[in-house]
């Protein structure tokens, strides 16, 4: 699901919100003062890999993984 986060230009209040449409985002106001001049931020995304054990990338065993 595409969530992305936001800025606000007015307050510089950071949210989040899962845009189901294209132009979704054009419409969107900020949640804190209500301001439609909001940015799309860049952000990273998260996935999940490796198994519920702990060893994460299979190449060494999960006490020996240094922490991340």
């Amino acid at each position: 699901m595409p969530i992305f986060e936001f800025e606000c230009g007015k307050c510089r209040h950071h949210f989040e919100h899962l845009c189901l449409s294209g132009g979704e985002a054009e419409t969107l106001t900020c949640p804190e003062c209500g301001s439609a001049k909001i940015t799309k931020l860049m952000s990273a995304f998260a996935g999940r890999t490796g198994s519920a054990s702990g060893a994460g990338c299979g190449s060494c065993s999960a006490t020996s993984c240094p922490p991340s």
